[in-house]
């Protein structure tokens, strides 16, 4: 996983283009201050200077990204999952892995968010900040995750799941005065208001769907029941960003992201799901439908979204091949 996005040519993803610039562009420290002068988020840019220290192939710039952001869920998953083997094929066809290909910088910010798992499991309040201003430093969009462990917790009650629905609703009605308040953040975020044609609409409507899966699901989970729980909630806050992205049909590229943060709860989600199963038939039938629908979309996002297809590899590393780039 990390040298297939480390290796990668400039033109795989969108977003690729501008980050080989910032990596070209930042020469110095002073250059790297400046950039978060600008655009806050100084860890991002001290790290890409780091990175110009060693080297000024971007491949290096890449690996090392990929290094922190796989090692970061791989931490996570291999601590906190109740199924390995589901976890990682959800991170990557559900586009957790390939989402750091553009949106360098959150995916960082949602990599580092994700050892903030755990502190939420155990209730650990001040490692959990640690995790959340750290990630902070790499896109500003974490600093949301702070409220986030006061509202979620273990309890796995209609109630307490239709209170994030309803926090979920209530944003909704208030985003065009969120999006203001963003802006006196950081001006980037005036755009998460725009309307646009596409909406996000597959990647909402498969969020809901699932969503409403784990709803229902859960009268039949009694193994890791707590943590389900909690993982729920917050999948289920998530689907309301995605809802909400869709019905408003505001640019998916802005407001859409910040659903990420709360998504990856389905990675150890699915995982509990599968436990849960007991009948081996039902295992199988689970098994077969579950992979076909993941792998449908992993197509899907790859195929048609961010310029990831084709795939070719960095020109210094494609000159080694025997079969070219």
């Amino acid at each position: 996983m990390v040298l297939v996005a480390g290796l990668r040519n400039y033109n795989v993803g969108t977003d690729t283009p501008n980050y080989v610039g910032f990596f070209t562009d930042i020469l110095t420290l002073s250059d790297a201050l400046q950039y978060g002068f600008n655009h806050g988020e100084y860890g991002f840019w001290i790290f890409t200077w780091l990175m110009r220290t060693i080297s000024d192939q971007f491949a290096i710039f890449f690996i090392a990204i990929a290094i922190i952001v796989v090692g970061c869920y791989q931490w996570t998953i291999v601590k906190y999952s109740a199924n390995w083997s589901i976890s990682f094929f959800v991170f990557i066809t559900m586009g957790f892995y390939s989402f750091f290909f553009n949106g360098a910088r959150q995916g960082i910010a949602c990599a580092i968010f994700a050892l903030a798992i755990g502190p939420l499991l155990e209730r650990n309040s001040m490692a959990y900040i640690g995790y959340v201003l750290l990630a902070f430093l790499f896109h500003k969009t974490a600093l949301m995750m702070l409220p986030v462990y006061l509202i979620f917790d273990n309890n796995i009650s209609i109630k307490k799941n239709l209170l994030i629905l309803g926090v979920g609703v209530a944003g909704s009605a208030a985003f065009q005065r969120i999006v203001v308040l963003g802006t006196q953040v950081d001006d980037r975020y005036s755009t998460f208001g725009n309307t646009s044609e596409g909406g996000g609409y597959f990647t909402s409507g498969f969020t809901v769907v699932l969503g409403i899966f784990f709803f229902l699901f859960k009268k039949y989970v009694h193994t890791e029941r707590e943590r389900y729980g909690l993982f729920l909630n917050m999948f289920l806050f998530g689907a309301m960003i995605s809802l909400s992205s869709a019905i408003l049909s505001v640019n998916p590229s802005g407001f859409l992201r910040f659903a990420m943060y709360f998504n990856v709860s389905a990675i150890f989600l699915w995982a509990i799901v599968y436990e849960n199963i007991v009948s081996r038939s039902s295992r199988m039938f689970f098994g077969y439908f579950f992979s076909t629908c993941y792998i449908v979309m992993f197509y899907l996002m790859t195929e048609r979204f961010s310029h990831l297809v084709p795939y070719t590899f960095n020109p210094a590393i494609s000159a080694l091949l025997p079969f070219g780039g």
